[in-house]
């Protein structure tokens, strides 16, 4: 072949291209323009593939709009590519160009790749008999000429995709029933695919002013440096004093203790009516600045977060109406705690009932107005369980004026021992504090009033079946032993606290008590035996 006639076919192959590179971007253009679905946009790209080639048929396997695989075929019997489409991917998915023999035919195929990511293939179907091999090398490079055309056009779908696959991996994460392992999971896949140097999370219960809720995630150069589940006791204690502040936009020294200084912020809200800031979220770019990209998924990542807070803080709020704080955040971090902890069973437990003396009386000839009433119950009650949570103890219910607690549940960390012990010693600071009120610290009507304000409190130690019970899902207990305390409460004068006799053998101390007692009451054939705590 001479110079010349080797420059004439580099030319023809040259003009060949670009006339099928023109129509197709021509052909992409309108189809864009219109806003075709990838089904019609492919049937009208395959006839011009068809008539630059001289091929009989045409096939595509791509993602479509739903990101899910089809097949495309022009020209020949409907649905009937020379090569089965799945021999072919089998080449294509390993990079490779194909060119075999099927039948009557000579198949040409190669793989579609956007940004670097296999994406499905192409084929086209020339017949046998008037194939010329010398043509080869051309019609392998006009295919790949149209696919890279196709290709471009593939790249918005790519890119969906891409982000469909990341938002669902978030999500998921974000499933976990530990708050915890699903926030460190979506961090995973956020650092996998978005370019980020530093990060801020910081969230709590909005009614948790003691920040026991806290929950935070440092990450510094890529890497995860402090969280709440693992303390570092250096910044421990500034991360809590600082992070409400930060969450509130009253301050942002926690993220200048950590130098980060700019980055894309996002407010976690929690509530439609009531929307409160409960968290903020603070991401630095390793470029300075984020692309659209990544600033559409971080914008997912904390759309998620959103809702996973959501609920968590549902979750924290159930279950502080019975357990302290610790013991929130101790059960959330098991996956299965209802089940390990919540769910109904009998335990032995140290059971108390607190009732003020001569409520009636305040209530009546005292205090009178129903505001009044419903003010002194309310801040009494909220000190008394807060007596009952610091001395490791689980608020049942309250009952009129009478608080209902008991220790050992739900973990049953506790002998019997320590049970009781801790039941009575609650028993005398509820004392102490209800003893307090008679100065008007509480309400300025108590201020001296006679007979003082006191508390009759009945203690025992009994099996108490414990756990979730109703369509509220309440914690709460059940057994004869509770109804005998609520009986023996009903015996104590005001400031007295009697102790069944189960209770003083289990507290494993006679000095601590006053002589043996009994008491018939109603609906129990046999008297009660107690003690009173010295």
């Amino acid at each position: 072949m001479t110079d010349d006639v080797r420059l004439r076919k580099r030319l023809d192959e040259l003009e060949a291209r670009q006339k099928l590179n023109d129509a197709t971007d021509e052909a992409l253009e309108l189809a864009q323009r219109d806003r075709l679905p990838l089904d019609q946009a492919i049937r009208s790209l395959m006839p011009l593939l068809l008539t630059h080639t001289g091929a009989r048929q045409a096939w595509v396997r791509t993602y479509d709009e739903n990101l899910e695989m089809r097949d495309f075929a022009y020209g020949g019997s409907p649905g009937r590519f020379p090569l089965d489409g799945d021999a072919i991917v089998a080449v294509t998915d390993e990079g490779r160009r194909l060119q075999r023999e099927a039948g009557e035919f000579v198949v040409f195929a190669q793989p579609l790749d956007v940004a670097g990511e296999l994406f499905g293939a192409a084929a086209l179907a020339f017949e046998r008999k008037s194939f010329d091999p010398a043509r080869a090398g051309l019609l392998a490079t006009l295919l790949n000429t149209w696919c890279e055309e196709l290709d471009n056009y593939l790249a918005s779908i790519a890119l969906m995709r891409r982000k469909h696959r990341i938002t669902t991996q978030l999500s998921d994460a974000l499933k976990a029933p530990v708050i915890d392992d699903g926030i460190q999971a979506a961090i995973e896949v956020l650092r996998q695919n978005v370019a980020f140097d530093d990060m801020l999370l910081v969230f709590r219960h909005h009614e948790d002013p003691g920040g026991a809720s806290l929950h935070y995630v440092i990450v510094q150069d890529g890497e995860l440096t402090h969280d709440s589940r693992h303390p570092d006791m250096e910044v421990e204690d500034f991360i809590r004093e600082e992070a409400p502040s930060l969450v509130a936009g009253q301050s942002r020294a926690l993220l200048e203790r950590f130098g980060i200084q700019r980055g894309r912020e996002e407010l976690l809200i929690s509530g439609v009516r009531n929307r409160r800031v409960v968290g903020r979220l603070v991401v630095t770019s390793a470029h300075g600045e984020f692309n659209t990209h990544d600033r559409d998924l971080l914008e997912r990542f904390s759309d998620y977060l959103r809702q996973r807070i959501v609920d968590f803080t549902r979750e924290w709020k159930q279950l502080k109406r019975t357990f302290a704080a610790d013991t929130v955040r101790r059960l959330l971090t098991y996956e299965d705690y209802e089940a390990r902890f919540l769910a109904p069973r009998v335990v032995d437990a140290a059971i108390l009932f607190a009732d003020l003396s001569g409520f009636t009386r305040i209530s009546e000839q005292i205090l009178r107005d129903p505001a009044r009433i419903g003010e002194f119950i309310d801040r009494w009650s909220e000190r008394v369980v807060g007596l009952v949570w610091e001395t490791g103890g689980v608020f049942d219910k309250m009952v009129g004026d009478c608080v209902i607690a008991f220790w050992g549940p739900p973990f049953g960390d506790f002998d019997s021992v320590e049970a009781c012990r801790r039941s009575a010693a609650a028993a005398r600071l509820i004392r102490d504090y209800t003893a307090t009120l008679n100065s008007g610290v509480l309400l300025p009507e108590l201020a001296g009033i006679e007979p003082p304000v006191g508390v009759a409190v009945g203690l025992n130690y009994a099996p108490v079946c414990v756990g979730a019970f109703g369509p509220d899902r309440d914690y709460t207990g059940f057994s004869s032993g509770m109804n005998n305390t609520a009986r023996l409460q009903g015996v104590a004068e005001r400031d007295e606290i009697l102790c069944m006799e189960s209770f003083v053998q289990a507290y494993g101390s006679d000095e601590a008590f006053s002589e043996l007692r009994e008491a018939r009451v109603k609906n129990v054939a046999e008297p009660l035996r107690y003690r009173a705590l010295r």
